[in-house]
């Protein structure tokens, strides 16, 4: 099995001369046509490396532009080279300089060798099916375009529009019925020869010339004209795939596992610039790597893995910002944030504080304090910086807190995050922990006194600062009671709401994610534990729950001073 190799290429001559000798080294011919408004010099370059092989041929004969006949007439010119070598191969690869083998050539050999005879092209007829996705189809030949879309963009459109006003429409030459698909093509060299002739009629080449990408139209309509339908293999062998833009995807490096599952012989557009990527391509063709076992009859069909893998990145990676946009407005980067973590919500500094202390312990789970106290953020293990962030830059922080999260989260690798909120921290971040599918979240019933009492501070307090209760005795009774009517308030609108967002939380989370949390019952409950999903059994926690103990005692003994006092108060209840 002889495979000549018509190569159209315009740039990147190292790459070019890695491809054409490995096509060489396995026994095939190689012609390429370099554009001509490519670089003189590379081309040169090319041409004198290939100097003497008889099994390459290079030329540079035409300006190639994109959408117009000059890409037929550079292909045809690469066949009459193959011609004129007087090389006759059994079957015509049609490649760019982009394409790369991602398979063995004795993979190919063996498959066009039990197919010798059919032709492998995309022939879809144009009147009867819709082959591209936007833009126009059957006008594409039915009117006349003489200007380049790209090059003369206004005087196409205006030849476009004066056409259709005049009804100028023609019918295709001969009667031909008109077909379309991929440039990309492997066809017998004995069509070809037919196909090279048919050119050379002067009414067929000068439809032809006049058509728009003509290079999904021409080989396409002829082989249909020449060649019964049951000869035609209607798939390239040759992987592309387009963005959401109409641009061909690139591959890199990290598609090589996806290029080397994939049930054809050549892809293209690979980046020219990883090299590491030939390296491993050069080896499968050769026969010294492996690549996944593929059926004749699945060979050429596009599977479903690249599709859910464009849509799922079109508005970038999973759990990545993208620059300039913010898909979800309401939870910023944390709406694309998909690794799980947690957060406690209380009403008290007090009480968060027992609650990390219980969590602390577990080496799984990196626990941070209260990252929106208005002085300073309390990262876990009290560590001065995190994330690229400083614990005192509240202005940086206080910029988007959802992003500020999304940022913490993401630079822990190993360990589940968690974080304190307490009300009226972090601006309307407890509402997006309790959307977020991904949040587990805890809502401590907290003391309205204990609340009251921090409420009198002239800042919240500090997770590792205790509680001194002196300075209740230093404000007067009657500011004392009104700001205690106020606070309850407050507080009791906060834990509607509270209520609220976590019964939705309940509905709409997977089961066990949101609950709440009462500290009156809470003495060495597993209900934490059970919660995150994490293993009790761990030594320290009977030491752990001592001084738990000791801080819930505290608690409840500043509770009753806090009740006492607001009690005493005139008219305080």
């Amino acid at each position: 099995m002889r495979i000549a190799f018509a190569l159209l290429a315009h740039q990147h001559p190292r790459v070019l001369e890695r491809l054409i000798s490995i096509l060489v080294g396995a026994g095939h011919v190689v012609s390429v046509h370099f554009d001509r408004r490519a670089s003189t010099a590379d081309y040169s370059a090319l041409a004198k490396r290939f100097d003497g092989n008889s099994s390459v041929r290079i030329i540079s004969r035409f300006p190639v532009r994109w959408g117009q006949w000059s890409i037929v007439a550079a292909t045809l010119c690469c066949l009459d080279e193959i011609a004129a070598a007087g090389w006759e191969p059994e079957y015509v690869y049609l490649m760019s300089g982009s394409d790369y083998p991602i398979r063995s050539a004795s993979e190919l050999e063996g498959f066009l060798a039990r197919h010798q005879g059919r032709e492998f092209i995309e022939c879809v007829p144009s009147d009867l099916m819709r082959w591209v996705r936007g833009g126009p189809q059957r006008e594409r030949y039915q009117y006349r375009f003489y200007f380049n879309w790209r090059d003369n963009p206004r005087l196409f459109e205006f030849a476009f529009a004066l056409q259709k006003r005049l009804k100028l429409k023609r019918k295709f030459v001969r009667g031909f019925e008109p077909h379309m698909g991929s440039q990309w093509w492997v066809l017998t060299w004995n069509t070809l020869k037919q196909i090279m002739a048919l050119a050379r009629e002067p009414d067929i080449a000068r439809f032809f010339r006049s058509t728009l990408i003509p290079d999904e139209l021409f080989f396409q309509t002829l082989v249909h004209h020449l060649v019964p339908g049951r000869q035609i293999f209607g798939r390239p062998l040759t992987l592309y795939h387009f963005t959401d833009y109409g641009v061909p995807v690139v591959y890199y490096l990290d598609h090589a596992d996806f290029l080397l599952r994939q049930p054809f012989f050549m892809a293209r557009k690979l980046s020219p610039y990883n090299h590491a990527l030939f390296d491993l391509l050069d080896a499968c063709w050769r026969g010294e790597r492996g690549t996944a076992p593929i059926s004749d009859s699945a060979v050429g069909k596009v599977g479903s893995e690249y599709e859910k893998r464009r849509i799922a990145y079109r508005e970038g990676p999973p759990g990545l910002p993208v620059v300039g946009q913010s898909p979800d407005k309401w939870s910023e980067d944390l709406g694309r944030l998909a690794i799980p973590y947690f957060a406690i919500l209380s009403s008290s500094t007090a009480e968060l504080a027992i609650i990390r202390r219980v969590l602390s312990i577990y080496p799984n789970v990196r626990i941070h304090g209260q990252i929106f106290h208005p002085e300073r953020s309390e990262f876990a293990e009290d560590v001065s910086s995190f994330a690229g962030y400083s614990a005192d830059d509240s202005a940086l922080r206080n910029i988007s807190a959802p992003n500020y999260i999304a940022d913490l989260v993401r630079a822990e690798k190993s360990r589940m995050s968690g974080f304190m909120l307490r009300a009226g921290q972090g601006w309307h971040i407890d509402e997006v922990m309790f959307d977020r599918p991904n949040v587990r979240v805890a809502v401590i019933k907290s003391d309205r006194m204990i609340s009251f009492a921090e409420s009198l501070l002239p800042v919240h307090p500090h997770l590792d600062e205790a509680f001194d209760s002196e300075f209740l005795t230093l404000m007067p009774a009657e500011t004392l009671a009104r700001r205690f009517k106020r606070h309850l308030e407050e507080f009791q609108k906060n834990a509607d709401r509270w209520a609220k967002l976590l019964q939705r939380a309940v509905d709409s989370k997977p089961p066990g994610w949101a609950i709440e949390i009462d500290l009156e019952s809470f003495s060495h409950s597993l209900a934490l534990e059970r919660w995150l999903g994490i293993d009790p059994d761990w030594p320290r926690r009977a030491v752990m729950w001592e001084s738990v103990d000791r801080d819930l005692a505290r608690l409840k003994n500043l509770r009753q001073l806090i009740a006492s006092t607001v009690a005493s108060c005139p008219n305080g209840l």
